[in-house]
């Protein structure tokens, strides 16, 4: 069995835990290369690495240079072995679940080619070039907690209508996250413990026109649950339109091949509230402008909410909002 992403963190922190008696500590990844084993190592740094044995007389071509990774011929020996390896490190500790989810696929690549194992390495530093460079940024912890809020929702509607992926309007940067005919849905996600203010984005985000507006707030327990990848595959399972579905995570900044990145992070929901946007309820709209107010030369308008706040909570009401959005059966 080789290691995802989990396994891959247990077998660092197995390393990790072992006596400094060397510069690296180590664990087998249970891949086995015509020159060794792969390993699992952190060195007296506390730093990782993913070790791949090479022939001693390889020459590899490094990179030191990386901002992310780098690569490096690395020597293990001791009274009876001399070991050389290509050893990845990461560069950058923030980006450690960037670099846990670079490993998983380097593993399971050569477990696919073991007599080609460095080729397999370097494939894989090449397909996530982007991601390495910083060019690219996966989506932030804060951001994927939105992200899973939209896809719960998104989730329970198709229980009702298979086609309702084509009411997932927030990838489109739309004012709200879901739209059908003159009604409209709007998800706050938090993690945090306790607090209940939710930031809003622009004059628009609460206006619901002429139509009819809600608000669904979910409070997500961090630590337990599902991820983001296991409701995108649940989605997938059940909507008429995969095509769809797939292009709207991509405008939402998820992508398929950072799947291990995410899948990392699970999420349960811990409470739920809606509430009745409109007259009464704090926001801030256009037709709530006064006297010579104007927007000329204003941007980016964002604020928050508190939804314990006395306006909020009496637009609180106790209806289903995916019910109620989707309309009589």
């Amino acid at each position: 069995m080789t290691a995802d992403g989990a396994r891959l963190e247990e077998l660092w922190s197995a390393a990790a835990a072992e006596p400094p008696v060397s510069l690296f500590r180590s664990a087998s990844c249970d891949l086995v290369t015509p020159h060794g084993p792969v390993l699992a190592a952190v060195r007296d740094t506390g730093a990782r690495y993913l070790l791949v044995p090479i022939d001693a007389k390889h020459t590899l071509k490094e990179d030191v240079d990386g901002r992310a990774v780098t690569l490096r011929r690395q020597i293990l020996e001791d009274d009876t072995s001399y070991n050389a390896y290509a050893a990845l490190a990461l560069a950058d500790d923030r980006l450690r679940d960037l670099f846990t989810a670079l490993c998983a696929e380097v593993v399971e690549r050569i477990a696919a080619k073991p007599n080609q194992a460095v080729a397999a390495l370097r494939q894989t530093l090449a397909d996530w070039r982007s991601l390495l460079s910083g060019s690219r940024r996966t989506l932030s912890p804060s951001g994927l907690a939105g992200l899973f809020g939209e896809l719960t929702v998104l989730r329970a509607m198709l229980e009702h209508d298979p086609g309702a992926v084509a009411f997932w309007t927030g990838p489109t940067k739309s004012q709200q996250d879901f739209h059908r005919a003159d009604m409209a849905l709007e998800v706050k996600s938090t993690t945090s413990l306790e607090s209940h203010t939710v930031r809003i984005h622009g004059l628009g985000q609460l206006d619901g026109g002429s139509g009819r507006l809600l608000l669904t707030w979910v409070r997500l327990r961090p630590g337990k649950g599902r991820s983001v990848p296991d409701l995108v595959d649940e989605i997938l399972a059940v909507t008429d339109d995969q095509a769809a579905f797939l292009s709207a995570l991509v405008q939402a900044g998820y992508l398929e091949t950072e799947r291990e990145i995410y899948s990392r992070r699970v999420f349960e929901v811990a409470e739920r509230r809606a509430f009745e946007v409109g007259p009464g309820f704090p926001r801030l709209i256009v037709a709530g402008l006064a006297g010579d107010a104007t927007l000329a030369g204003l941007d980016n308008i964002d604020y928050d909410v508190d939804l314990e706040s006395a306006p909020a909570a009496a637009a609180r009401v106790d209806v289903d909002p995916i019910k109620a959005f989707l309309g009589p059966a």
